[in-house]
């Protein structure tokens, strides 16, 4: 058996993870119990019983399936069945038992029975007690975040959290600082109001935060200062030397976070406007928004010059915020001039920035946005219909409404419908059948090949092993050409977009699989527990918010320069299952 180590780099981490489980492809057929008990979701005593012999197994991957279902069930009771495998002799294992105690944990109550001996303080206690003898740096860094993850209700346990997880904490291993970053942060933005975050925790963020000297250790060690300067901002601690990260670090995601930290610390324009010129888009992004949001003479300024940026997602951002700018003539005439010049609107990606200009102009000046909203209705391709449906909710336009609502295209029509308190219509797929041994011995580490009209495609490797419920679903819907022809659409910049959206569909999903993967940029999610779609989002950039909540279940391998060229509209060609 293999144990990942969080040192190794990203790419070298997954293909560890799925050749650990395709290496015994010949024994899938052992783990199907596991995963039926899991599609049924533990309806029954056998399937708990099942759960519960395979927690004990000695075959690590086994007993990691079975541990990830136990804790997903959220009952506070099956702790005591997780605890034992703190102490297994893999620590891939004790890593996963670490994340379980900590889901299951989610089921104490709020007030707890009289004389009851599990309690969250047990818990945090055998955990601690864990941590103070483990050997390795991920078990140690899961035992940490497990620690903070606990429901805590009293100041105390928090403080002994806190002591616990800075505990040992200031070692060069990257996994140790890694777990220490994430489980401060965790610790910041769930507890704040319970126990703020203390001077020695501000000064361990501080120490976090800083950027090596030595560019590889910078690199191997972003991950840990964007979950500091995360941590910081939630803390509204107004750290000067978040504007020297801000300026100097080498990775994009760390200065786009100490932008936003300054920016939620009260920080000056000034200190955030020089960064509209970061090499990096995502930086830019974030000092547009920081800065232009809520309109104003100066931010509208800063939106007007923006919409001339030269990538098109933080152009169409700017003409986003020109709603806010209607008191602004120079930010009118550019939203006027952009809707008046609809000769690109049915060229293939050539409606992004007249459309979303219409949406604006809508929100800035109704009135001058009418006769527009009326030719746009009429218009050949749906994206451009669908930004008249949301132009014509901003102006009130009753009568648009109605007219879209009977729309050719579903995406128009929901949308209308939606609108005037209709229900949206919705397909019937096919059902799909249930999982099999074939299932799992076929798709052992799966890859797939998401091919986007006009822009390009970008391959993504499938978690059997962190979500296998979720990939096989994924998997059948694919080859069933399910996705084909749906859109990216609700991409909120610097944050997340979706894919892959028909309607309401039952069953799509089966329940959340939520595991210690964390919500990295790149990595694709299950927007909701127990959702009703099929649809999947994919994060832009690092969502630490989104872990332990939603299922991670594949990671872009290869392509990221074409996801951060996406845009809403943008359809989906094809999903080419690679096994």
């Amino acid at each position: 058996m293999i144990a990942i180590s969080r040192r190794t780099p990203g790419i070298v981490v997954l293909a560890v993870a799925l050749t650990a489980w395709a290496a015994d492809a010949s024994a899938q057929a052992s783990r199907l119990p596991i995963v039926q008990a899991m599609e049924r979701g533990v309806t029954s005593v056998t399937d708990l019983g099942t759960l519960r012999v395979d927690a004990r197994s000695a075959n690590g991957d086994m007993a990691r399936l079975a541990l990830r279902a136990l804790g997903q069930l959220e009952q506070s009771v099956l702790i005591t069945d997780l605890l034992p495998a703190l102490t297994h002799a893999l620590p891939e294992v004790r890593l996963e038992a670490a994340h379980a105690v900590a889901q299951a944990a989610v089921g104490f109550p709020a007030t707890p029975a009289r004389g009851a001996t599990l309690t969250v303080q047990s818990t945090q206690a055998a955990l601690i007690t864990r941590l103070g003898v483990e050997t390795d740096s991920s078990v140690r860094a899961g035992l940490r975040e497990a620690i903070a993850r606990l429901p805590y209700r009293d100041a105390a346990d928090v403080a002994r959290a806190e002591t616990a997880i800075l505990s040992q904490a200031a070692t060069p291993d990257l996994n140790d600082r890694l777990g220490t970053a994430r489980a401060l942060e965790i610790l910041v933005r769930r507890l704040s109001d319970v126990r703020p975050a203390s001077e020695t925790m501000i000064a361990a963020l501080h120490d976090l935060a800083k950027t090596p000297s030595d560019a590889q250790e910078a690199a191997h060690d972003a991950r840990v200062r964007r979950l500091a300067i995360d941590a910081l901002a939630e803390a509204h601690d107004p750290d000067p030397s978040l504007i020297d990260i801000a300026h100097s670090d080498p990775d994009a995601q760390t200065r786009r976070l100490a932008i936003r930290a300054i920016a939620a610390n009260g920080g000056h324009a000034e200190q955030i406007e020089y960064a509209l010129t970061d090499p990096a888009p995502m930086v830019r992004l974030e000092a547009l928004t920081s800065l232009g949001l809520h309109g104003g003479q100066s931010g509208c300024r800063v939106s007007v010059e923006a919409t001339f940026d030269e990538e098109l997602l933080v152009a169409l951002t700017a003409i986003d915020q020109l709603a806010a700018c209607g008191e602004i003539p120079e930010a009118m005439q550019i939203l006027e001039r952009s809707v008046a010049d609809d000769s690109d609107l049915d060229e293939p990606r050539g409606f992004h920035r007249a459309t979303h200009a219409l949406v604006a102009l809508a929100a800035a000046r109704p009135a001058d946005a009418s006769d527009a909203i009326t030719r746009y209705a009429q218009k050949t391709a749906w994206q451009v219909r669908l930004a008249a449906a949301n132009a014509a909710i901003r102006t009130h336009d009753r009568t648009t409404l109605l007219a879209l609502a009977e729309d050719r295209d579903d995406r128009v029509s929901n949308a209308a419908r939606t609108a005037l308190g209709d229900t949206p219509k919705a397909p019937t797929p096919p059902p799909l059948p249930p999982i099999s041994a074939a299932d799992l011995r076929t798709y052992a580490s799966p890859r797939a090949k998401i091919t986007i009209r006009d822009v390009g495609s970008f391959e993504i490797a499938l978690f059997t092993s962190e979500a296998p419920l979720t990939v096989l679903r994924f998997i059948a819907l694919a080859e069933t050409h399910y996705y084909d022809g749906t859109a990216v659409d609700a991409l909120v910049p610097n944050l997340t977009l979706r894919a892959g959206y028909r309607g309401v569909d039952a069953d799509r999903y089966p329940r959340r699989e939520v595991s210690g993967w964390p919500h990295v940029r790149g990595t694709l999610g299950i927007a909701t527990p127990d959702t009703l779609d099929a649809s999947f989002f994919l994060n832009l950039v690092d969502n630490p918010q989104f872990d332990h909540q939603y299922t991670v279940f594949a990671q872009v391998l290869n392509g990221i320069e074409i996801v951060d060229r996406l845009l809403d509209g943008d359809i989906i060609e094809s999903i080419e299952i690679l096994p």
